[in-house]
């Protein structure tokens, strides 16, 4: 009885501080938010990283130790190994291009693409930029050209983008009315939708930018310290839901604050994906070299 009423007590006083935090926090235009985001952006051109992970993939599951290496806007360079400490696999990303070494045995092979391979076998949407900022703790899938407005949630602030009139037909709901936690689905009538998503498709085979208004983005961030704590991006197009968060931040010296902890999970038609990442150890400005050679008798692949 005692713990029962110690911890209803304790509720309270948690939901009160909710409650003066959220009517505390002033609000702030998106404008300003968006700034807050660009102003955490640290300089720099080269940068290493240990991280213990683990992740899951539809039938696949393990926990790995990955050693990166970055040069900004370039390379991305990665040794994932197992408990065992033996390299399993090599990764090496350029902005176009995805080149990747399977060292385990029965199956050695050397991949050589592009991301829509990456993307299809990881059932989870995957580019230069989108592996770069994830690795950073920064937002994802975040444009100079999105357009969004702000909102209080709680003890945070959360960029909504704007819909655009196709994502409107096919939610059904103005963004104004929509609520920050709410999960979106497309509820147009079936031939609607059909011909709204045929033509989002042909825009995405064209490389068109109009297939991206079917992404409804959503990043919230800690009403003080303005860490970007979470991300949560519907894509309407593949019927999946791209959701990031980011814990434990700390500060560095060299990058500003970071997070030491990112999940990353993908729910979608296709499957889901789910990873976790823990930072162990970043080192900053060093000279990397990005060894990538195919030894021989491995089998050279253009699929996954």
């Amino acid at each position: 009885m005692v713990l029962g009423a110690a911890l209803l007590v304790g509720a309270a006083g948690c939901r009160n501080a909710r409650q003066t935090t959220a009517t505390a926090l002033p609000m702030r235009s998106a404008p300003e938010l968006l700034d807050s985001i660009e102003s955490r952006n640290p300089a720099w051109q080269t940068l290493g990283l240990r991280m213990e992970a683990s992740a899951r993939a539809r039938d696949n599951e393990g926990s790995f130790t990955m050693n990166i290496r970055m040069a900004k806007d370039s390379v991305i360079w990665m040794s994932i190994s197992p408990a065992l400490g033996v390299e399993a696999a090599r990764v090496l990303l350029t902005p176009d291009s995805v080149h990747m070494l399977s060292k385990l045995p029965g199956s050695r092979f050397a991949f050589l693409g592009g991301y829509d391979v990456l993307s299809e076998a990881m059932e989870a949407p995957v580019s230069f930029n989108l592996v770069q900022d994830l690795l950073l703790g920064q937002p994802l899938m975040l444009q100079d050209d999105d357009i969004f407005f702000s909102k209080v949630d709680g003890d945070r602030y959360v960029l909504l983008s704007k819909y655009d009139r196709n994502v409107r037909k096919l939610v059904g709901a103005d963004d104004k009315t929509f609520v920050p936690g709410d999960s979106l689905a497309i509820v147009a009538k079936e031939k609607k939708a059909e011909r709204l998503l045929e033509k989002a498709e042909r825009k995405a085979e064209k490389k068109d930018d109009a297939a991206d208004r079917l992404l409804v983005k959503r990043y919230w961030l800690d009403g003080f310290t303005f860490d970007p704590v979470k991300d949560v991006i519907d894509d309407l197009l593949q019927f999946r839901t791209v959701t990031v968060i980011r814990q434990e931040f700390e500060d560095t010296e060299e990058l500003g604050r970071l997070p030491r902890n990112i999940r990353m999970t993908v729910t979608g038609s296709a499957g889901d994906f789910d990873a976790v990442f823990e930072t162990k150890r970043r080192r900053v400005g060093r000279a990397y070299d990005f060894p990538f050679i195919i030894p021989e008798g491995f089998e050279r692949r253009s699929t996954l």
